[in-house]
């Protein structure tokens, strides 16, 4: 585990967190992993989720990948995309939501109860509410996206937000999706640095230049949809350090609980090392190919 966050966060809950039952949460922080095996390692730490506790995980990619949502076709664009980009990784996520290429970004992962704050969508909007938090605290204003509930098939992740996703100027900065597994809820998601989403948008000129998110200022910084890298909003790329530690408080103010630095256990690692070889599989990522 890499050194990025102190040696404990206190953050005191609002008047209406108090009601909630303070969980236990760890924070982990990984190095760059490949597309199956971070996915493989999400999945775990949900899986073997202990009663009254939580996890955050903040990981990178190597290489860089484009992931899929659980239910989202491959498409002919998707395909061209990747035989274009031979160095790109390719992975299916457990969650929902559409494709996304993870490279110059900061991606978490929280794994809690799923009765902990009332269910699915309520740890929904509490753990946005974290990443909003987390925002703030470096000089980011972020809220969370009125949206609409988009379907699988709704293109890239980035060409615009769902309900309750994180913007800022009206633009993504914050593509997350959900899951239960088991007792467990996990959610996860890409903080944009400096990648550009563009390459996935192929002929879906819509977007225009507002949907590129590479850190250029252009005359689309004010425009509604498309994507915005967090290096474009503050003129620089803040230190993964500083990041982590921003994030890591943010969840702390929005979740609750105590919290701690950590690492994953002796048996998440080996159901990780197991669920790994399912989601490198063919079988699993090509299980939605279409045509067009």
């Amino acid at each position: 585990m890499e050194p990025d966050v102190g040696a404990g966060i206190t953050e005191a809950p609002g008047p209406a967190r108090m009601m909630d039952p303070g969980l236990s949460w760890r924070i982990v922080s990984d190095g760059a992993l490949s597309g199956a095996a971070n996915m493989a390692r999400d999945h775990a730490m949900a899986a073997a989720l202990r009663p009254g506790a939580g996890t955050v995980r903040f990981y990178r990619w190597s290489p860089a990948t484009l992931s899929l949502g659980r239910n989202e076709p491959v498409t002919e664009a998707y395909r061209d995309f990747l035989r274009t980009r031979p160095d790109i990784g390719l992975v299916r996520r457990p969650t929902g939501g559409r494709a996304v290429i993870h490279d110059r970004e900061l991606t978490y992962a929280v794994a809690l109860p799923v009765r902990a704050f009332g269910g699915p969508r309520q740890a929904y909007r509490r753990v946005n509410e974290g990443l909003v938090e987390g925002l703030r605290l470096l000089g980011v204003k972020a809220v969370a996206a009125a949206g609409r509930v988009l379907p699988p098939d709704a293109g890239p992740c980035f060409l615009e937000p769902a309900e309750g996703e994180v913007v800022v100027r009206g633009r993504k900065l914050v593509g997350s999706a959900q899951v239960r597994i088991g007792g467990a809820v996990l959610q996860h998601g890409s903080v944009l640095l400096v990648a550009d989403q563009t390459p996935l948008l192929g002929g879906m000129q819509s977007c225009g230049d507002s949907a590129r998110g590479n850190g250029a200022h252009g005359g689309h910084i004010e425009a509604s949809g498309g994507a915005i890298t967090l290096t474009e909003v503050l003129g620089k790329t803040p230190a993964r350090k500083r990041l982590v530690d921003a994030f890591s408080r943010g969840f702390a103010r929005a979740l609750g609980g105590d919290w701690t630095p950590g690492a994953l256990t002796d048996a998440e690692r080996r159901l990780a090392s197991e669920l790994e070889e399912r989601y490198g599989s063919a079988q699993w990522t090509w299980r939605r190919a279409r045509q067009g």
